[in-house]
C-alpha cells in the first residue's frame, strides 16, 4: 500500500473551521504522519485564516500544503451550495487524487452523496457532521412542516451514508449516533477541538487584577458574556432579563460583555446596552473587541458565571467547553446538544433561554446562593475530553482503522 494522501475540503470559512484545519495540520506535522495532507478551500478562507497557510508552510516537510479553489463563489443558496460541494470536491479529488477526502462540513455534502456522487478511482470519503436536529424533540408540539423537515433530514442522511465511497461520519453531537442506521459507514463521536491552555496559577490574584481593571466592586459577582454578539447568541434576551431581577440582585451583578456585534446589529446592540445601563443597577461593561486566543483562559477564570443563552442553537459550543476547562459554571440554553451537555455533565443551569424571565430566574437562583447543578469532577472531565489533541487523534485514528494509514497506527496510538 502506498503512502496515504488525505485531503481536507471546505467551502466555508466561518465558525471554528479555521481553527479545526490548523489543528489538524499541526497535529499531522508534529506527529510526522506519513504521506501528504492537502487543504482545499476557497481563497477567502486562506485570506481570513492566515494561520492555516502559515501552519502548512511550517510543516511543509511533513507533506502539508494548501490548495485554493479558483472557481468563482459557488455558494448561491442552499441548493446551489449543496451541488457545489459535490461538484468541486469531485473536481479537486480527481485532480490531486487523495486516498481519503474529509469533508469538513458534511451537512452540505449529503445531497450530492445521496444523488450518487462517484469518482473515477477508489477514493474513500469521510465528513464532519455539525448540525443534526431530527433526534431532538422541541418543548412544543411540532408543526406538520417541522415534522416533514425532520423526516426529510433523516432520510437524506441515510441515503448519503449508502454512497459506496463514504466510510466515516464524525459526529460532533454524539447523541445522534443511536438514531442513525449505517450498514457500511462507521459512526464516530468527535470531540470538539477547543484549544487547551495551562490554567493560570494564582487565580485569586488574577481575578483581583481584572476586577480592578474593570472597576468591579467587591460585592458584585461577575457573569461573562463572551464571543460574537449576534442575536442567535441570546444577548438581547440576557439584557431583557436584567430589569426582572430584584433591586438587591441587580446591585450584586456585574455583566461583562466581551466581543463585537455583527455589523448589522452594532447600532441596536449599543442602544440596548445603553438602555440597560440606565434602567437597571447592574454594572454592565462592554469591550467590543477581538480577543486573542491566549487571553481567553484568564477571562474565563476571572468570571463567577459564564453565560451561554443560545437561541435554539444546533450543535456544539466552544464557550461551554472553555467554561468547563476553566472550572466555571454556566447558565445556558436547555435546547439541543448544549442543554444535553449542561445537564448530563452538571456544568451549571440549563434554562429556556428564549425567555428573559427564565434567564432572570436562573440568575436569581445563582445570586441568591442557592445550589446549582455544578460538579467540578464531571465538568473537568468534559473539558479534558474536548481538546484539540482529542479532536485530531479521533479523526486520524478513524482513518487508520479504515486502513488508508494502517502502517502508521502505532505512531498515533503512542502520541509520538
Amino acid at each position: 500500500m502506498g503512502a496515504p494522501h488525505v485531503m481536507l475540503f471546505d467551502l466555508y470559512h466561518g465558525g471554528h473551521r479555521g481553527q479545526y484545519v490548523r489543528q489538524l495540520i499541526e497535529y499531522w506535522g508534529t506527529h510526522q504522519l506519513p504521506g501528504r495532507l492537502s487543504v482545499v478551500a476557497r481563497k477567502d478562507f486562506f485570506a481570513l485564516h492566515a494561520d492555516v497557510s502559515q501552519a502548512a508552510r511550517e510543516h511543509e516537510t511533513a507533506g502539508t500544503q494548501c490548495i485554493p479553489i479558483t472557481e468563482p463563489d459557488p455558494l448561491r443558496g442552499f441548493m446551489g451550495s449543496a451541488r457545489a460541494h459535490g461538484r468541486l470536491l469531485k473536481r479537486y479529488a480527481q485532480r490531486i487524487r487523495p486516498t481519503h477526502a474529509v469533508a469538513m462540513y458534511f451537512d452540505q455534502l449529503q445531497l450530492s452523496l445521496a444523488a450518487g456522487l462517484r469518482f473515477n478511482y477508489p477514493v474513500a470519503l469521510s465528513g464532519i457532521y455539525f448540525r443534526p436536529t431530527f433526534h431532538y424533540r422541541p418543548r412544543r408540539r411540532r408543526t406538520p412542516g417541522e415534522r416533514f423537515v425532520s423526516v426529510r433530514k433523516r432520510y437524506l442522511l441515510h441515503a448519503a451514508l449508502r454512497n459506496p465511497h463514504f466510510t466515516t461520519l464524525f459526529c460532533l453531537d454524539p447523541h445522534v449516533i443511536p438514531h442513525v442506521s449505517a450498514k457500511h459507514a462507521q459512526l464516530v463521536p468527535l470531540p470538539d477541538g477547543v484549544p487547551q491552555h495551562r490554567m493560570a496559577s494564582g487565580r485569586t490574584a488574577l481575578r483581583t487584577a481584572l476586577r480592578t481593571a474593570w472597576d468591579v466592586k467587591p460585592r458584585r459577582r461577575i457573569a461573562l458574556f463572551f464571543g460574537s454578539l449576534a442575536a442567535r447568541k441570546g444577548i438581547y434576551q440576557t439584557l431583557a432579563a436584567l430589569p426582572q431581577l430584584s433591586p438587591a440582585h441587580q446591585h450584586q451583578l456585574a455583566l461583562i460583555i466581551i466581543g463585537q456585534a455583527v455589523p448589522r446589529e452594532r447600532a441596536p446592540m449599543q442602544s440596548r446596552i445603553a438602555a440597560s445601563r440606565s434602567t437597571t443597577a447592574v454594572q454592565i461593561i462592554h469591550e467590543p473587541r477581538f480577543v486573542r486566543e491566549e487571553e481567553i483562559p484568564r477571562l474565563f477564570q476571572s468570571a463567577d458565571l459564564i453565560l451561554a443563552p443560545y437561541q435554539r442553537h444546533v450543535g456544539s459550543s466552544g464557550v461551554l467547553i472553555r467554561a468547563a476547562q476553566a472550572g466555571v459554571p454556566v447558565l445556558g440554553s436547555d435546547y439541543g446538544l448544549v442543554g444535553t451537555h449542561i445537564v448530563r455533565h452538571q456544568l451549571g443551569l440549563a434554562v429556556d433561554s428564549t425567555q428573559p424571565a427564565a434567564i432572570a430566574a436562573g440568575l436569581t437562583r445563582w445570586l441568591s446562593g442557592n445550589p446549582i447543578p455544578f460538579d467540578k469532577g464531571t465538568t473537568a472531565a468534559f473539558g479534558m475530553a474536548n481538546t484539540a489533541d482529542q479532536f485530531c487523534r479521533t479523526i486520524f485514528g478513524a482513518l487508520l482503522r479504515h486502513g488508508s494509514m494502517e502502517h502508521d497506527r502505532d505512531r498515533l496510538d503512542t502520541g509520538r
